[in-house]
């Protein structure tokens, strides 16, 4: 296998460019979104908080090392894409070891040079497909497969957004266990993300019982999107598909009108034979925003319910994106308008990862799976089986990770954050395990709850944590129940309990809130 190699610059490889007329365009406007300065917020008190990203030598402290990236070697056009890269990397991460991704980016550009080749999907693709068995290059793989994503997700020229659905199945290094695709695979669709849509949709509803007319149309066809992508994970061609008459009120209970709903969708792929369309479950909160948009565009139910324009997958994207982004923290959103922050994205593709992948986290088979998305065989639902993490690899996400973009999510977790003296009303107090815990918050919901309290307040907008309260004690609570089930899942050989999971989110809601209530203690204590 040929080994490739970061090749020494040269004035005659620096006058050549990669890039295309197009893309030489859309550089021009990807500059203008790029932060001035690029705010570390996580960073630790004995780090470097910033950094100006217009100078062309970026040099800081962060984590116990200095880095120092100098962007001379580049072309103006190749800086812009290495620096849009890194930020992006920044915001989704940490700057920790950027000069190992600017090592992955110069081994790009020069890859490309050398071989007289354009910036594409199809080349970067072969890249990744070359360099996957060679073991000292498994870094640079991980950094420009990043970089390939970044660009899908920002319809770069010469990058399709239908492209990103097969990333996943592009041969991995040795250690990532090539031959099963999604052994490694990360769901992107992380708890605060889950959290925040969930919350998105709560809000909405509450506003279309309230108040709808004042929601105008496109968010109505907007959220509708998202809704169906985020519990289906269908795919723009079968969006495209829909009528009215598929979304289907199964039953009703007559005491209190509450409905059970189902979406009929069609087959991802049709084989040579015509499938009938397969009944979904369609939680009421989505179901019901559904309901009301075609309330709204008056569709009767021949009527295609969704009109996707000549490009259905690029409308989806625009759709799905503008409409996390509504759901999103104020202060995120306020950021990003600001030119501070870059606009994190997702693609359709992510969410339909993310139900197989849940679905295989549940222990669903392959054929349910198949059944759920769609396909017309089990091939590809096999992979998300594969993919399914061992005890280990949930054991090491139960330790927690974060980060900023994470933070930003957890912002909109919870109510605002009081005093215990300040509240005069509901407080929260109930048991995990043998521990009960009181006086960790105030709850603002007028009907009784449901949900089982503490476990589930954290991740609840009506929650209203006390900044004075012992939030740890309730955390500890909770991660004595991870090990607890980390072992038993152990001793029974069951790796993918889907319990595990449940909690993993649990805990990340009050780390988040712990973290909250420090910042606000610090905050009065400069003050």
């Amino acid at each position: 296998m040929e080994q490739f190699d970061i090749f020494e610059d040269s004035q005659e490889q620096h006058s050549v460019s990669v890039f295309n007329d197009r893309q030489m365009i859309a550089l021009q406007d990807l500059d203008k979104k790029i932060p001035k300065v690029v705010k570390f917020l996580i960073a630790d008190k004995f780090d470097d908080n910033f950094i100006n990203s217009t100078n062309n030598i970026w040099k800081f402290y962060y984590s116990g090392q200095t880095e120092k990236l100098d962007f001379s070697i580049f072309s103006e056009n190749e800086t812009t894409l290495a620096k849009f890269f890194l930020i992006a990397f920044i915001q989704k991460n940490t700057p920790s070891f950027l000069s190992r991704k600017i090592y992955s980016f110069n081994f790009l550009i020069n890859y490309l040079k050398n071989r007289n080749l354009h910036l594409n999907y199809e080349n970067l693709k072969q890249l990744l497909i070359e360099i996957a068995p060679q073991e000292n290059h498994q870094n640079t793989y991980a950094h420009i497969k990043f970089l390939l994503r970044l660009l899908i997700l920002e319809d770069f020229p010469n990058f399709d957004i239908e492209d990103d659905f097969e990333l996943e199945f592009i041969p991995r290094p040795k250690s990532f266990n090539s031959n099963l695709f999604y052994q490694e695979y990360e769901d992107t669709i992380d708890y605060p993300l889950i959290s925040m849509i969930q919350q998105g949709f709560i809000k909405l509803n509450q506003v279309i019982k309230d108040n709808f007319q004042s929601i105008d149309n496109q968010e109505l066809l907007y959220s509708s999107i998202l809704g169906l992508v985020y519990v289906t994970g269908l795919r723009p061609v079968q969006l495209a598909k829909l009528s009215a008459e598929d979304i289907k009120i199964d039953t009703t209970r007559l005491i209190d009108q509450f409905h059970r709903y189902s979406v009929l969708i069609p087959y991802a792929k049709q084989s040579q034979y015509i499938h009938e369309k397969i009944a979904v479950k369609l939680p009421e909160e989505v179901a019901e925003i559904i309901i009301a948009y075609i309330k709204r565009y008056n569709l009767s139910s021949k009527n295609k319910l969704f009109n996707l324009g000549e490009n259905s997958a690029h409308f989806c994207s625009e759709a799905i994106n503008t409409q996390l982004f509504n759901f999103a923290p104020k202060a995120y959103r306020e950021a990003v308008r600001a030119g501070e922050m870059l606009k994190q994205k997702y693609s359709f593709s992510d969410f339909r990862h993310h139900v197989g992948y849940s679905l295989a986290m549940a222990g669903s088979s392959a054929e349910e799976i198949a059944y759920i998305l769609g396909h017309s065989s089990v091939v590809t639902a096999r992979h998300y089986i594969f993919s399914t993490p061992q005890l280990a690899q949930i054991r090491a996400q139960a330790l927690g990770r974060n980060s900023l973009y994470k933070q930003m999510i957890a912002m909109l977790l919870t109510g605002r954050l009081v005093y215990k003296q300040e509240w005069k009303h509901k407080k929260v107090m109930g048991n995990i395990g043998h521990k009960i815990h009181y006086d960790i918050g105030g709850c603002s919901y007028n009907d009784k709850c449901l949900f089982q309290p503490v476990r589930n307040c954290y991740g609840c907008i009506y929650f209203h944590p006390f900044i004075d309260a012992d939030h740890t004690n309730v955390l500890e609570s909770i991660q004595c129940e991870i090990n607890d089930l980390i072992r038993l899942s152990d001793g029974i050989g069951v790796s993918r309990n889907p319990l595990i999971r449940v909690h993993e989110s649990t805990k990340f809601e009050i780390e988040s809130v712990i973290v909250r209530c420090e910042m606000q203690k610090d905050g009065i204590n400069e003050s």
